[in-house]
């Protein structure tokens, strides 16, 4: 009989994840600290305010359910498992049983998250500040208002973008292609595609969509 492939996680140690204990409403955030491939995974205790720690604790017993997500190249990657233990000493930690199947949702293939970041892009040498109103790891969506009439903008036409979220660093600037314009009399909305995410930006932009989507469920 041949044995079950057992899935590999993807996941190396400092990995955040988001843990869902079963008896908890809220999704907690943690961090991987490892695992033994077939054996178990290793989160970090999640940090919480004094007052809700003794009521987490209550609910990490031996066999109770978790569902554990992670961001690993643009997919989410969830699995369910079981509590084997915790322990404070050395340090705070929670072992799961190892996922008999993961589960993914690719992000780039899935309705952008809404979201409000101001930003600024730059045609030529024509800018305009506005505010980025949704998100993926493809592209995005940016509305501006302009002094006068709205700019000729074609689509395949390359604009370069800066928003909060990326950061203030000079690579923080990211050159996006045209992909949808729309216009009505000094409002422009562009649909852009990033034509590249330089390691920073698409850290920090990972790590949101993965945070707005633990709680967007």
């Amino acid at each position: 009989m041949t044995a079950p492939t057992v899935p590999s996680l993807h996941c190396p140690p400092g990995t955040k994840m988001i843990l869902e204990v079963a008896g908890i409403e809220d999704k907690l955030q943690s961090l991987c600290a490892g695992y033994l491939r077939s054996r178990c995974v290793i989160t970090q205790m999640p940090l919480l305010a004094e007052a809700n720690r003794e009521a987490l604790y209550q609910l990490l017993y031996p066999g109770a359910g978790v569902i554990a997500r992670y961001l690993h190249e643009g997919t989410v990657i969830g699995f369910s498992a079981k509590i084997i233990k915790w322990i404070q000493v050395p340090f705070p930690l929670i072992f799961l049983t190892y996922p008999p199947r993961l589960e993914s949702m690719d992000l780039r293939r899935h309705k952008r998250i809404s979201c409000c970041f101001p930003g600024q892009v730059r045609l030529g040498e024509a800018s305009f500040t506005g505010m980025v109103l949704d998100l993926s790891l493809s592209g995005c969506q940016f509305s501006t208002i302009t002094d006068g009439a709205a700019p000729a903008v074609r689509v395949d036409d390359v604009m370069e973008l800066r928003c909060e979220l990326f950061g203030a660093a000079s690579d923080a600037c990211l050159p996006c292609a045209v992909m949808r314009v729309s216009t009505a009399g000094r409002r422009l909305e562009v649909g852009l595609k990033f034509r590249t995410l330089p390691p920073a930006a698409s850290d920090a932009l990972g790590a949101y969509l993965q945070a707005a989507l633990s709680v967007l469920g």
